[in-house]
């Protein structure tokens, strides 16, 4: 069976946790499949992220200068880190559009008790659910 992961389950929390699975001493089978996935994934990232970019930039509010329009609050400060979005429901869709689609990596699941762990975290577990049988 195929792995099957979402955009939406590849954030930096999934790198986290891919990075401190490949840190535990784990049977060498298991450990050389991990890594073959954990590169399809490091790629796969990378192309969500530079489309994430080209969303945000395509439906940001620029000024005269180019630069993106800064987003005020009632009181008329400035939201650090948020833009002005021309079209807040045509971005929501296209940034939800990138978030649902389905990455098949073509690797066999991984069973769990072939990484010969004795102990793991569970918040790492659940990010990484989709890589296990």
């Amino acid at each position: 069976m195929s792995i099957v992961v979402k955009n939406s389950q590849l954030n930096d929390e999934t790198i986290a946790s891919l990075n401190e699975m490949i840190e535990l001493d784990i049977n060498a089978v298991a450990a050389f499949r991990l890594t073959r996935v954990i590169k399809e994934i490091s790629s796969i990232v990378e192309d969500k992220m530079s489309t994430e970019k080209k969303i945000l930039d395509k439906w940001t509010i620029k000024g005269e200068d180019g630069n993106p329009s800064p987003a005020i609050d009632e009181s008329g400060n400035v939201i650090p880190g948020a833009v002005n979005i021309k079209d807040p429901e045509a971005f929501t869709k296209e940034m939800s559009e990138l978030l649902e689609t389905d990455n098949v990596l073509q690797y066999e699941k991984i069973k769990f008790e072939d990484l010969g762990l004795k102990t793991a975290k569970v918040k790492d577990l659940i990010k990484l659910e989709f890589l296990f049988d």
